[in-house]
């Protein structure tokens, strides 16, 4: 089935929507298990965590709420919140004496860099200049 708003949508506009999805879907769980963990707990900085994963997730929420819109600022907010994600998922890691070569092609980098390359192609350009 299609959708009356996505009809209209170039294939890399559609593509970088279901790339929201999935960091969505995977957030919301993500937040549960955090959100189970820090009752578990009952530290602060688990609260911080799952405050945090709150703040993402309704910020990518709000991104996808107005992709319809396709005013120019909502694709530049898509790409940045991305380009923030990937930023703080290598600091984490980096912090963590982590950081190599697995540490890039997690899902964590590698669906927001997905995400912001199908943002930035010329059909996605356009189809957000109106």
């Amino acid at each position: 089935m299609t959708d009356a708003k996505s009809t209209g949508w170039p294939f890399t506009v559609q593509a970088a929507y279901v790339g929201l999805t999935l960091q969505m879907a995977f957030g919301l769980i993500g937040l549960a298990v955090g959100f189970g963990g820090a009752l578990a707990m009952m530290l602060p900085q688990f609260w911080g965590l799952v405050a945090v994963a709150a703040v993402i997730l309704g910020l990518t929420g709000w991104v996808m709420a107005r992709f319809p819109r396709r005013e120019r600022r909502v694709r530049w907010g898509a790409a940045a919140l991305q380009a923030v994600l990937i930023a703080g998922w290598l600091v984490v890691e980096w912090a963590d004496a982590k950081l190599g070569t697995r540490s890039f092609l997690s899902l964590n980098v590698l669906i927001p860099t997905f995400v912001v390359a199908m943002l930035f192609t010329p059909a996605a350009a356009r189809w957000f200049d109106r």
